[in-house]
């Protein structure tokens, strides 16, 4: 009678493993997916008013100056600016783009860096968008 019970204790682990194995190799079990990778900015403008000044509230891990460009169009959609990666928006390319990165996580996008952009160069209606290759991360229109 035991030898029974144990017989069928270990066939019916056996067929709830195969069963379990068979669910996750077929599939029907999945890891969840990341999410939408977004940047968390907030659009103001500079004490003096020159500027329109996007804070990064938020970013997905692992963005880099080298790999986020910055597009700005008019307001009927054709390009002003870009893209063009961050690194290449610094304030001794002021004079061609208007615009200016200002980081403090070195070559990583981190919360609290800055963009800030010229408001009689790009005024209000043109709008910014914010991608790297995988995702457009932020678009709005400057207000």
């Amino acid at each position: 009678m035991i030898i029974v019970i144990v017989v069928v204790a270990v066939v019916l682990v056996t067929v709830i493993l195969a069963a379990v194995l068979y669910i996750m190799v077929s599939g029907l079990i999945q890891s969840p997916s990341p999410g939408p990778r977004v940047l968390g900015v907030n659009i103001g403008r500079s004490g003096n008013q020159s500027n329109w000044t996007l804070l990064i509230t938020s970013t997905p891990s692992g963005l880099t100056t080298s790999t986020v460009t910055l597009t700005i169009w008019t307001p009927n959609g054709s390009t002003a600016l870009g893209p063009i990666a961050f690194t290449s928006l610094t304030s001794g390319s002021w004079s061609t783009n208007h615009a200016q990165f200002v980081g403090t996580g070195g070559a990583t996008i981190i919360a609290g860096d800055q963009l800030l952009i010229s408001t009689s160069t790009y005024p209000a209606g043109y709008g910014v968008q914010i991608a790297d290759s995988q995702a457009v991360l932020y678009a709005h229109a400057l207000s």
